[in-house]
């Protein structure tokens, strides 16, 4: 395996629980560019946090078209740095929104807020686990040696 293709596993990451997005695929998906990826992170950031604002908002407005709009958004941001479980919650948002379903929504609402604040949770780690990519450090900083 060469360098450029190994797992980048933040540090400080428990090792039972996997983490809330893909580090290496997402590189992958930044052409390798740190620079980029960190950029990335901080637009995901923040959009965590104004969608699910959004996503409570609309709910309590019963605006579903809206629900559906952010929750979209969301699914795509996720998707773009590899946070298969939040894409999956915001597709599921996105699709009981646009059939009408204001209680199943209301219900997915915890699931997605918790799953959220895992990805925030999980960015210091993440971003550390980019620095030291851009450094170039040869081991795995996750991953027990």
């Amino acid at each position: 395996m060469n360098k450029s293709s190994r797992p980048v596993s933040p540090a400080g990451h428990e090792g039972g629980t996997p983490p809330p997005f893909a580090l290496t695929e997402f590189l992958e998906r930044c052409m390798g560019n740190v620079e980029i990826a960190t950029l990335l992170l901080g637009k995901f950031e923040k959009q965590l946090t104004t969608d699910v604002v959004a996503i409570q908002e609309c709910l309590a407005a019963r605006d579903t078209e809206q629900i559906a709009r952010t929750a979209h958004a969301l699914k795509g941001a996720a998707g773009a740095v590899a946070a298969a479980t939040l894409l999956d919650l915001a597709s599921e948002i996105e699709s009981l929104s646009r059939s009408g379903q204001l209680d199943a929504i209301a219900g997915e609402l915890s699931s997605l807020t918790s799953e959220v604040a895992r990805c925030l949770d999980y960015l210091p780690a993440a971003r550390a686990g980019l620095a030291a990519k851009a450094a170039g450090e040869s081991t795995d900083p996750g991953t027990p040696q």
